[in-house]
This record gives C-alpha cells, sequence and structure tokens, in this order.
C-alpha cells in the first residue's frame, strides 16, 4: 500500500509544479507561489499519512488472529486418577460423584472407555442444551477428539469408569515372524470397535483354562472391568503373574509373542489395540 502511496504524493508534487509554472508566467509572485506551494505539500502530506494511519487500524486487526475460546481437557481433574501413561496413550480411573458438574470441558483426543457400573448421566453442551443418558455396566466404547460438554452424575452412586486418551503418535504394526496367530487374546473375545485408531476388545479369561498364545503386532492397553491374578507368559520363559484390581488398566508394548491366562479368579477385561 506504501508503493501506492508514494505514487500519489509524486503526482500531487508533478501536478502542482505545472499550476506553479503556469502562475509564474501570469505574473503571481515567486514568495506568494512559494508560500502556497508549501502549504500545500503539507497538507497533501498529512492527508496521505492520515489516510495510512487509518488503513493501519483497519487492516492490522483483521489480519491478527483471534484465539477462540477453550476449554481446560476432561482430565486431569478432581475424581480423575492417573493410572498409566506414555506416549501411545493415557489411562485415568474416573468418577463422577452424584450431583458434582464437572467443568465444561473439551477432549484434546480420541478416547476408549470401560463403564464400571450402571448409573445415569446429564450431558450438558456448551450451548446450555442437555440430556441424560443411561451408563450401562461392561459396556465399551471409543468416542471422537474435540468433543466438548459438562458432566454430571444424577444417581448414586455417580458414574465409574476407565478411560483411555489416544495419543497421535502412529506406529506401524510390527511384522509377525513367529508362527503364532495374531489378534486371538482370551477363549472369550468379540471385537467392539475396529477403526484407523484403535481396535478394542471384550476379553474374559477363566481360572484353570489353558493360555491363549498369539503375537501381539500393536502396543495395547488393558483396562480390567473383573480383576483377579492375570497371568503373561512369553515363549521360552516362565509367566508372570500381576494382580490387577477392577478399575486398573496396565500397558503392553507391541512386536511381541505372549500368552495370556488367568492364575486365579474370572478376569474381564477391555482390550484396546492402539494402531
Amino acid at each position: 500500500m506504501a508503493i501506492r502511496y508514494h505514487f500519489g504524493s509524486a503526482t500531487v508534487i508533478g501536478k502542482k509544479a505545472a499550476a506553479a509554472d503556469d502562475r509564474q508566467r501570469e505574473g503571481e509572485s515567486a514568495m506568494e507561489l512559494s508560500r502556497r506551494d508549501v502549504m500545500g505539500s503539507r497538507t497533501a502530506s498529512s492527508l496521505a499519512k492520515a489516510g495510512l494511519c487509518s488503513l493501519w487500524l483497519v487492516l492490522v486487526p483483521a489480519g491478527i488472529a483471534q484465539p477462540a475460546k477453550d476449554y481446560p481437557p476432561g482430565w486431569p481433574r478432581p475424581g480423575a486418577t492417573l493410572l498409566v501413561e506414555n506416549d501411545r496413550g493415557a489411562a485415568y480411573n474416573v468418577e463422577y460423584p452424584k450431583d458434582q458438574p464437572t467443568p465444561l470441558h473439551r477432549h484434546r483426543y480420541f478416547f476408549a472407555g470401560l463403564d464400571l457400573n450402571t448409573a445415569t448421566i446429564k450431558v450438558t453442551q456448551p450451548d446450555g442444551k442437555f440430556a441424560l443418558h443411561p451408563v450401562i455396566k461392561n459396556r465399551m466404547w471409543f468416542l471422537p477428539r474435540d468433543l466438548t460438554h459438562q458432566e454430571m452424575s444424577t444417581t448414586d452412586p455417580g458414574r465409574h469408569t476407565v478411560v483411555i486418551d489416544i495419543k497421535d503418535k502412529h506406529i506401524p504394526q510390527a511384522a509377525n515372524t513367529s508362527g503364532l496367530p495374531e489378534g486371538k487374546y482370551a477363549d472369550y473375545q468379540s471385537k467392539v470397535v475396529d477403526n484407523e485408531r484403535v481396535a478394542i476388545w471384550d476379553c474374559a479369561w477363566s481360572p484353570g483354562a489353558e493360555g491363549i498364545s498369539s503375537f501381539d503386532g500393536r502396543d495395547m492397553f488393558l483396562a480390567f472391568a473383573q480383576g483377579g491374578d492375570f497371568s503373561i507368559a512369553a515363549p521360552g520363559q516362565p509367566a508372570k503373574v500381576q494382580h490387577v484390581e477392577t478399575g486398573q488398566a496396565i500397558f503392553l508394548p507391541g512386536g511381541q509373542a505372549r500368552t495370556f491366562a488367568s492364575a486365579g479368579g474370572t478376569i474381564h477385561a477391555m482390550l484396546v489395540e492402539v494402531k
């Protein structure tokens, strides 16, 4: 824009110079001519500066990006306990006491969930609209990122769930050279979700039953709907038995062959393959 103003000033001065020649030919005094030209130049300069200032005030605010209103993340927050976190995701045990609304929040990540009890939750949108939703024990689900809302249990006990934020890092599935099958984790397993982010399995292991061996090509989280003594064995190595509680979560890296089994108690879990 400055170039245009420079050209405009040059044009004004040029016209004044031509007018000065004419006035000199008509007999005006050199002093009077000089005084008028100086005043005219000052006026043109003032107008040009005023125009530039006005243009600056109009264009600069329009060109500056104004930050959109944002909300805090869903967790961490009171009532949300971090269970495990790494560059693939973060698992939380989350409680929603009756009549205690969460802050209005925005979920930064895609996230998976396992409901640990049956309850009713009131979900309020940023515009104030709300709806009541039943929460069903042992239901497993997956929701999109940028979901923005406020939540509050309307029943006692309130909602209790394990959630797993799925971070944005992607790792290709490891090549299987073990000769073992893939995606076989338990005698009882049912696929709940399969998309570009995750595959979610509903799995259960009975005590005394033979373990299930497979090659785990992807990183995974397990969230337990029913705890017990969970046995994990690698080929050629003794099993490692870990007692897990209901509402607990663990992470296992991919690219390994494993055998899952129960060494005590009927164990029920949500298994989340992270893609």
